[in-house]
């Protein structure tokens, strides 16, 4: 019909046939095809060395000709990303290590990406300190990441690429190296964060009950070469509280069922993602 909108128009991120190949001989993704919606948080699952990883590095153009050979097509806001081309703008990326700049105050972290983006002073302390709020760290906008614990750090790595209002938002398994309690509690924070911005959020781990938690839907990957073996929908509506959301008997269902499947990739897994 004329006039109306294109599918495509809704979508934010397109992966179709994506193939990576290191020129060392690894094969790290085979024909890995999938969507994610505008707004939409899409967790990715599937055993360490599956290729999660490098899938995420390739959408955020952080692998280089040189070092691999990259097939298919890549999509994100419209906009398609080629190797050896620089990071979109639109594009926001959470690691799994804080990244802070440990000579830079919290604050000041959180300043820096709209500080490369040329935003005026005012406007970097002023949203700085909004989301330092937001998140519970008020009171640490002074001290240096070697003051505040692992979970801290974390929290002002996700506000340092919130505070520059990515469309698309890329997340590495950023809750992985804290504690149990620590996670669950940022679980909470991610989502309740994403509630509020409605970011599109691809978002990586290798553990089931995380990505049912916080994901919309679950993508499983295969083991190396990583592939998509199945893509879940989550049933439970926003919005979410991690503690009781996993004490439900859906959520145990809901696990369990997954888990038949992904338990047979984990015992043939091996390497790094």
């Amino acid at each position: 019909m004329a006039g109306s909108p294109r599918e495509d128009d809704k979508l934010q991120i397109t992966i179709d046939g994506l193939g990576i190949r290191f020129h060392g001989g690894v094969e790290a993704v085979r024909n890995v095809s999938f969507t994610v919606r505008s707004g939409e948080f899409v967790a990715v699952v599937g055993p360490s060395g599956c290729g999660k990883s490098t899938m995420l590095n390739a959408i955020s153009s952080l692998i280089s000709s040189e070092e691999a050979e990259i097939r298919g097509r890549i999509a994100v806001d419209g906009t398609e990303v080629h190797v050896d081309t620089p990071p979109l703008r639109s594009l926001g990326y959470v690691f799994q290590r804080d990244t802070l700049f440990p000579w830079r105050t919290m604050i000041q972290n959180v300043e820096s990406g709209m500080e490369i983006q040329g935003a005026p002073a005012a406007e970097r302390a002023r949203r700085a300190r909004a989301l330092i709020d937001t998140v519970g760290l008020s009171g640490f906008e002074q001290y240096y990441p070697h003051q505040v614990s692992g979970g801290m750090r974390q929290r002002a790595a996700l506000i340092r690429t919130l505070a520059y209002e990515p469309q698309v938002i890329l997340m590495d398994e950023p809750f992985g190296a804290l504690d149990a309690q620590t996670r669950m509690i940022l679980q909470g924070e991610l989502l309740r964060i994403w509630a509020g911005s409605k970011k599109t959020i691809l978002f990586v781990t290798h553990d089931l009950a995380e990505a049912i938690t916080l994901g919309e839907r679950v993508i499983l990957f295969s083991k190396r070469p990583g592939t998509v073996t199945q893509i879940y929908d989550v049933p439970f509506p926003q919005p979410r509280d991690p503690i009781t959301l996993r004490g439900l008997s859906e959520f145990a269902q809901l696990h369990a069922y997954i888990w038949r499947t992904l338990s047979e990739e984990f015992r043939a897994e091996g390497g790094e993602a």
